[in-house]
């Protein structure tokens, strides 16, 4: 009775481990890419080679490359990324920033170049040449849909069917035509305040007389400049209300 208790334990843990085995096997990879054709391919390890000289490649399981021309969405442990543009190169990926049930926020970053205009050597500010520098670029998604620029008017059409988000939008319009003026006031000022400097002459120790115009205008420019540093994004608030009550 005993030998058939153990056998029937041991048939028992059998059957286990190879019932684990099995959903072990079956389970999709933790990471993905997904074709411009629509297949999906798991893998539990996903890399972005560049190796020099040779064709950028997605890794999949230390095995599997592919074209990164070929997919329009990957997932690895950085984050989700989506196509936003042809080509075979990360930047031609943005990175999910926001999860919605409906609308995605995304970035990626490019390289901006800013010419000197006295060339290569040293100029009276430094060095001469291009100056590079990485801003982010920002989009959104509906639905899965395609990626468009993260800017009013296409956020205008995307939540039109949102009220609370269309009021939103209409204070963002509002305070950036504000902004414009304060910008334009402020850099007037500035100019003005330059002129009368400059017509002010020196004086005799030779000091500048500086316009207290120039002063106001710079604080007007100054607390345009904080004001809107601490001011939240209301574009990005748009869609979180959309997000938002799409859920409720």
């Amino acid at each position: 009775m005993r030998k058939k208790a153990l056998f029937l334990f041991f048939l028992c843990l059998v059957a286990a481990t190879a019932a684990h085995a099995q959903t072990e096997y079956s389970r999709p990879g933790r990471f993905f890419i997904q074709l411009q054709n629509g297949q999906v391919i798991y893998a539990n390890k996903l890399q972005y080679k560049s190796p020099i000289f040779k064709q950028n490649f997605f890794l999949l399981d230390d095995s599997l490359k592919y074209n990164p021309s070929m997919v329009a969405t990957f997932q690895d442990e950085d984050g989700y990324y989506a196509r936003v543009e042809t080509g075979n190169n990360m930047d031609a990926f943005a990175k999910r920033l926001l999860d919605g049930p409906r609308i995605d926020k995304f970035y990626t970053s490019r390289t901006t170049y800013d010419y000197n205009p006295y060339g290569y050597g040293y100029g009276p500010y430094g060095y001469g040449g291009p100056n590079t520098s990485r801003r982010r670029i920002y989009f959104f998604s509906k639905d899965d849909g395609p990626l468009y620029l993260f800017e009013f008017n296409n956020l205008e059409e995307a939540l039109s069917d949102n009220a609370a988000s269309m009021a939103l939008l209409r204070k963002y319009r509002k305070d950036k035509v504000i902004n414009t003026g304060v910008t334009v006031v402020g850099a007037g000022m500035l100019l003005l305040g330059g002129v009368l400097s400059a017509n002010n002459g020196q004086s005799a120790n030779g000091a500048v007389h500086i316009s207290p115009v120039m002063y106001a205008g710079a604080g007007v420019l100054g607390a345009q400049f904080v004001i809107n540093l601490f001011q939240k994004d209301k574009l990005t608030q748009a869609v979180q209300v959309y997000n938002y009550q799409v859920q409720q």
